[in-house]
């Protein structure tokens, strides 16, 4: 019987880049120990896939870690996953997520909406602070 293996802790750099910056995805890949009821580090080959086409191949470390760079052309939603094959003694496994490249103009908009929102909020952490402050 094939070991269950998986693509764990699977993440992104940054899950709204702008058109050709580099993006790192990064994760680990496992194998179930089912003797001892754990997950083992697996070095092994991944797959990198941008909407169902193969982009990259790298290898997991003796760790089970993985970092791959992918940079995207154009402003759209993609899917991407990194994929597991699998062996003669392991079994084939994947994981995915979605990444939507957004326009300058759009990064420039949500970080000054982020500006104004932790403005706001350290305007009401310091009014209470003060109102505590001359309520003792």
């Amino acid at each position: 019987m094939k070991a269950k293996t998986r693509v764990s802790g699977f993440h992104v750099s940054n899950k709204k880049p702008i058109p050709n910056e580099k993006v790192l995805f990064s994760g680990y890949l496992q194998v179930y120990d089912s003797d001892h009821k754990r997950w083992n580090p697996l070095r092994g080959k991944l797959l990198l896939f941008v909407d169902g086409v193969k982009r990259k191949e790298f290898i997991s470390d003796a760790y089970g870690y993985f970092e791959v760079e992918y940079d995207f052309r154009f402003p759209r939603k993609y899917e991407v996953e990194v994929r597991f094959e699998g062996g003669p003694k392991t079994r084939a496994s994947m994981a995915g997520m979605k990444v939507e490249v957004i326009t300058s103009d759009q990064r420039r908009k949500i970080t000054r909406l982020i500006r104004i929102f932790i403005t706001l909020l350290l305007i009401f952490v310091i009014s209470v602070s003060l109102l505590m402050i001359i309520n003792l």
